[in-house]
């Protein structure tokens, strides 16, 4: 199955000089202006454009589309920033317009957009027209979504021949609006590493299936270690069993049982002993776990466990003061996950780069494993130089448990048998489809919606 693929800027450079080298960058430059000319002319007919373009190749996509659309006979005009430094009323120039499009600056941007250009892209986000951005939104990075001073608010935003981190990555991606990709005659240039695809609906397609006669072993057995904040690991147990796994069983040690009284139905509670490990296909460690853990011990039960382990929250963050030791620890395991918000991610792991995903796939290196690097633009970095972001999440999942339920998702998924990678991916779209269900606030309301969204998925097919 095909996911759309994410360039960085030098996979970027590489397919159009592939494609610069065959034919030549003005058929190049030609071909993108006239793409762009025929989106505009579909979806915004009688409407009057006015195009402010840069000195690039952006702003020659801009010059070509406007060529294209009054050839067209649709209104269209160009304002070449360079001739508005003596313009002291920037917003009037608008005013007879309907659409502005922004091409200042292209992907390549890597400096701070200076006082004059500042103008320029305050008075387009002043304008109260429809801002439509070409390829990238002025004044983002294109490898981080890092704003480089100010930046064009686009309502739509016209990805050029692929998509790139920044329409993804926050902050880039709230400047971003609806994104559309202009198909290009440019390929995928081979062997390039990571290889950065985005999550989509199509993972559904992998959700487990089982026969009339499957019983609850058939659907696997999630292991929880509980802690002192009862409520996270109840969560992940309930969040496991409502996305599918047969049973869930919570371990704590002795001290922590009077916390557990008012666990779910269904849910098992025992105390934590070495024989919980057996017969357990996933092992989930860090939510709810508080302070009362000895780090010895953790990495004991990650030793020990066979199965899949999930690490999040105070698991990782344990591990502060001790990375190498961690590191060395998982490197030597198979089919382990780590799940830190930025907190917990720089807690554990020195950041080399601008960019989440660079230091997402650095992470996965350093524990040759995969690491799921959480936010509202959630990167995936698994150990072999894929990466994957997540783009369906919305603002409500910024709660508390929000984590912990995608911990449970996850694990009930691989307790299925589910491919462990795509258990992953798939646990995180449908965290996001969550996300978007109306008046859904706090984690409990996830929990109650899960299965909608498998009613949902079942009506769509």
């Amino acid at each position: 199955m095909s996911f759309d693929r994410v360039l960085t800027l030098q996979q970027i450079l590489k397919s159009e000089n592939n494609f610069i080298a065959k034919k030549s960058e003005k058929i190049l430059i030609e071909h993108a202006g006239k793409k762009v000319g025929e989106f505009l002319l579909k979806n915004f007919r009688s409407k009057k454009i006015l195009f402010v373009s840069g000195t690039g190749n952006n702003g020659e996509d801009g010059k070509l589309a406007s060529i294209y659309l009054n050839k067209n006979n649709q209104v269209s005009e160009v304002f070449e920033v360079n001739n508005l430094k003596k313009k002291k009323n920037l917003l009037f120039l608008f005013k007879d317009y309907d659409v502005v499009v922004d091409c200042i600056f292209g992907t390549g941007l890597n400096r701070k957009v200076d006082s004059f250009y500042k103008k320029i892209i305050d008075a387009i986000n002043l304008s109260n027209k429809t801002i439509v951005s070409i390829d990238i939104p002025s004044g983002i990075e294109c490898d981080t979504g890092k704003i480089l001073g100010c930046v064009v608010n686009a309502d739509l935003t016209l990805c050029m021949g692929f998509f790139k981190p920044a329409h993804f990555l926050i902050p880039g991606k709230k400047f971003c609006g609806e994104k559309k990709i202009i198909k290009l005659n440019l390929k995928i240039p081979k062997n390039i590493k990571p290889k950065i695809f985005l999550n989509s609906a199509k993972i559904f397609r992998y959700l487990p299936k089982f026969q009339i006669d499957t019983n609850k072993f058939d659907k696997g057995h999630v292991l929880v270690v509980g802690g002192e904040m009862a409520g996270a690991s109840r969560m992940v147990a309930l969040a496991a069993r409502k996305i599918g796994c047969g049973l869930s069983t919570i371990g704590v040690l002795e001290k922590h049982l009077k916390f557990y009284n008012g666990v779910e139905v269904g849910t098992i509670v025992k105390i934590f002993n070495d024989s919980l490990l057996k017969q357990k296909d996933v092992l989930v460690v860090g939510p709810g776990l508080g302070r009362s853990y000895e780090k010895n011990m953790i990495l004991d039960l990650i030793k020990k466990f066979k199965g899949a382990i999930i690490i999040d929250a105070d698991a990782i963050s344990i591990f502060k003061e001790n990375k190498k030791l961690i590191y060395k620890v998982l490197s030597k395991k198979k089919n382990v996950i780590l799940t830190p918000h930025a907190g917990e991610f720089f807690r554990l792991f020195k950041s080399k780069s601008r960019s989440k995903i660079l230091e997402c796939v650095h992470a996965s290196k350093l524990i040759n494993n995969t690491v799921l690097f959480k936010g509202n633009d959630t990167v995936v970095a698994f150990n072999n130089d894929n990466v994957w972001i997540n783009d369906n999440a919305k603002k409500s999942l910024a709660t508390a448990g929000s984590g912990d339920i995608l911990c449970g998702l996850i694990a009930g998924l691989i307790a299925q048998k589910m491919n462990f990678k795509k258990a992953i991916l798939t646990a995180i779209h449908f965290q996001g489809e969550l996300s978007q269900i109306k008046n859904n606030l706090i984690a409990e309301d996830f929990i109650d919606s899960i299965s909608k969204i498998f009613s949902r998925l079942k009506n769509n097919n």
